[in-house]
């Protein structure tokens, strides 16, 4: 059998590759679609998903959440289609009490922020799909659009 030889990677798929590598092992346990059905600026979606995270930690943690960095919750987000329906995919990664609360509390504070948005929140059965699918705008042109918790951002080498 003769083996084809396959082009080299590209410097954007070298990239949505490693992005997709990371995400795996970040090994996250809830695939969240927060939707606002309405336009709004990059800025201002990062800002409310932000301040969504603030409020859901502050929740399961109490109001001291701020000084447990450690224990909030953490996820790997990316913001889609910012000039059409924009949205934020995010993978999250927390404790089992955490998780089982998330359902409950998330919903409710989703509304409050956005009143015309919803939820789409779904277990993981598999890391490299879920990192696939939020990954697929992913480009280095375009890495402005990932997120990460603030409490845990540092500089993210990713190889482009």
């Amino acid at each position: 059998m003769q083996r084809v030889k396959q082009a080299p990677l590209t410097q954007r798929e070298k990239y949505r590759a490693e992005c997709i590598r990371w995400m795996t092992e970040f090994e996250p346990e809830l695939f969240v679609t927060f939707v606002f059905n309405r336009w709004i600026c990059m800025d201002e979606a990062q800002r409310t998903f932000e301040e969504f995270h603030c409020r859901l930690d502050r929740k399961l943690l109490g109001r001291s959440f701020i000084e447990r960095p450690d224990e909030r919750t953490d996820y790997r987000a990316t913001i889609e289609k910012p000039d059409t329906n924009i949205h934020v995919h995010a993978l999250f990664k927390m404790t089992v009490e955490q998780k089982e609360r998330f359902g409950v509390e998330a919903p409710a504070i989703w509304a409050k922020l956005v009143e015309a948005g919803n939820l789409n929140i779904k277990p993981i059965h598999n890391s490299e799909g879920a990192a696939r699918y939020i990954t697929k705008e992913l480009r280095p042109e375009t890495s402005d659009r990932m997120l990460l918790p603030k409490h845990k951002e540092t500089k993210i080498n990713i190889a482009a």
